[in-house]
């Protein structure tokens, strides 16, 4: 089951992805987030471990999969029988905009249940990270 949230952003490109990447702040600036610590010492690179904790969904390790700064990164998990991927690109629009997709992709013989429970929940959180993630993006 694959989620997707795209918005366009004021800012150029390195800009959005410092503030994408920043993922410690990311509890400051994004209310779906309340914690997020660094397992693997910086800077973020394939291999890198991060503990992610959100409402109602609890808390998780993810692992950095793909690392391809300034446009795109994906973590992975793996809990409960459903694989997590969470994929993160910045595209370049011009001069100074960009746009932020953010992309969820669940996988195993849980998801069909759980994909179906979680719809609403994960839709919410994908569309309030993204208008977050602009909002601190376009801040001077």
């Amino acid at each position: 089951m694959r989620f997707e949230q795209s918005v366009e952003i004021d800012a150029r490109q390195q800009r959005v992805w410092d503030v994408l990447t920043d993922l410690e702040s990311w509890p400051r600036r994004i209310e779906t987030v309340e914690l997020v610590e660094l397992l693997t010492p910086a800077p973020m690179a394939v291999g890198s471990r991060v503990r992610l904790r959100q409402p109602r969904l609890g808390e998780g390790t993810w692992e950095v999969t793909v690392w391809e700064p300034p446009a795109f990164f994906e973590f992975h998990q793996t809990t409960g029988g459903i694989s997590t991927v969470a994929g993160h690109r910045v595209e370049v629009l011009g001069e100074a905009r960009s746009r932020l997709s953010l992309t969820l992709d669940m996988r195993g013989l849980l998801v069909p249940i759980f994909g179906r429970i979680y719809r609403d929940l994960t839709n919410r959180y994908l569309t309030t990270e993204a208008q977050s993630l602009k909002r601190a993006a376009e801040a001077p």
